[in-house]
């Protein structure tokens, strides 16, 4: 069985997937909330102070970032 990532709020992550993205959209965010699960899946509303970018991703395509300083 695949365990489940649960992700902080003010954790740093980072896209699994980008497929469809543009090549500007950042590839650091930080998650700012838990959203209620939809059809079982997590999601978490992410965002990329720097270039004031805010998206929603499910829980499954979000990864720790690794370098997160």
């Amino acid at each position: 069985m695949m365990k489940i990532q649960v992700f902080k709020t003010g954790q740093m992550v980072s896209l699994l997937h980008r497929d469809h993205l543009s090549p500007a959209t950042p590839k650091l965010f930080r998650v700012e909330n838990r959203l209620p699960d939809t059809a079982g899946a997590s999601q978490y509303r992410i965002k990329n102070d720097e270039q004031n970018h805010e998206r929603v991703e499910l829980g499954s395509n979000l990864v720790v970032a690794e370098n997160a300083n």
